[in-house]
């Protein structure tokens, strides 16, 4: 499903391609690929889906099928059809040496994936430049290794939102406010992946005329990866600045109900070197997106990420994930739970920087907006539960 790292070595090989070896899979195989690729838009519908569902299952009971193969990762990723295979054992009855199981591993083409998002963003009707962009923000995620918010995002944050008209592929971005060196921007609930470079470009040219920019943006949703936008500013000759306040998930020191946001905050700095400097990182020990590639793999959670409100601590991944839903699990600030280790210093970085410092850029109070900060500054922001009365600074503050 996402692309594996590999060696230098590993990149001149050709990517492994499927051919089934009797004619029942290769009929099955063929039928998928006809029905993905005569309706590209059939995730959304619950005919198709039903289809799609029953021909890869067929298809999964034939005899010697790979599981490998890339039409299970579109199934799982698009279409919510997760299927399992057994561990294969050898005819000594032991499990595949780690070394014979590397061989099995598919490579994939960032591109090709990049293809494939695009494609899917296009059936939902983004327009083919935001696509494109939306397609690029999300790889580049992948191509820095950060697996927690590349491909693996692509179904459960923006297809399964736009399903829900939680955000909307096809949202204008309106400019309310603007001078010289700042702007207010409302993204009427759009692809926060093509409203955040936009807005970040804004910046990025006050900056280059005005020597600062600083755009706050309103009504937006998730926009990836915060460094995608640091690195466009340091692209730039800029240094950048980007961030965003999160639904709240961090449990705060010594509690275990989930209060503040994730709330990450990147520094894009240019450098003499081939690579500029860039820390992105979220206000907690682990973010959801790294959870949900645990499950992925199969793997438990680091004990005292997350805390349940039991007072737990807790490495379940799959529980934490329903429970998370529910309310009922939080995760830990930088530093963890309690003070032992310091984890009020990553309530306090949450809190101040990024919830008290967009409340105070915003006018409004906590918990208002989501909001984002890139490169010479640029903020985003969700509205809901927004403080309609004008609050000054200290009262936002007390």
């Amino acid at each position: 499903r996402n692309n594996q790292r590999h060696s230098n070595n590993d990149a001149r090989r050709p990517p492994k391609t499927f051919m089934p070896t009797n004619g029942a899979s290769r009929t099955s195989r063929k039928e998928l690929l006809d029905l993905i690729g005569n309706n590209p838009g059939g995730h959304l519908d619950e005919s198709s889906r039903f289809k799609f569902e029953t021909k890869l299952r067929a298809y999964a009971n034939t005899p010697n099928v790979d599981p490998s193969d890339v039409l299970f990762a579109i199934g799982s990723s698009v279409y919510g059809t997760n299927i399992s295979f057994p561990v294969q054992e050898q005819t000594n009855g032991s499990k595949p040496s780690d070394e014979e199981e590397k061989e099995t591993n598919i490579i994939i083409d960032f591109d090709y994936m990049k293809a494939f998002m695009k494609d899917v963003f296009l059936s939902y009707g983004v327009k083919p430049v935001h696509a494109e962009t939306c397609s690029e923000v999300l790889i580049e995620a992948d191509r820095r290794g950060i697996d927690s918010h590349g491909f693996g995002r692509l179904k459960p944050i923006y297809c399964d939102r736009m399903d829900q008209g939680i955000l909307w592929p096809d949202k204008p971005i309106d400019v309310i406010k603007q001078t010289d060196t700042t702007a207010l921007v409302d993204g009427n609930l759009g692809l926060g992946l093509y409203i955040g470079p936009h807005c970040m470009q804004m910046a990025i040219d006050k900056a280059k005329k005005h020597g600062v920019g600083f755009v706050v943006v309103q009504n937006s949703t998730h926009y990836g990866i915060a460094g995608y936008y640091a690195t466009m500013a340091t692209d730039a000759g800029c240094i950048g600045l980007s961030g965003t306040n999160a639904r709240p998930s961090i449990a705060p020191t010594f509690g275990v109900e989930p209060m503040l946001g994730t709330n990450p905050l990147c520094f894009g700095i240019p450098s003499d070197d081939d690579f500029p400097f860039v820390i992105d990182c979220a206000t907690s020990v682990n973010q959801r997106g790294k959870i949900e590639r645990y499950a992925r793999e199969g793997k438990d959670t680091p004990r005292g990420a997350v805390i349940d409100s039991d007072g737990i601590e807790r490495t379940d991944t799959e529980g934490i994930l329903k429970d998370m839903v529910m309310g009922k699990c939080a995760l830990t600030p930088l530093g963890g739970a309690g003070d032992a280790m310091a984890g009020y210093k990553g309530e306090n970085i949450s809190l101040i920087r990024i919830e008290l410092f967009i409340a105070i850029s915003l006018g409004r109070g906590l918990n208002c907006v989501r909001t984002k900060c890139i490169s010479v500054h640029h903020f985003k922001s969700d509205d809901e539960m927004r403080s309609k009365k004008k609050k000054s600074s200290w009262d936002i503050v007390k």
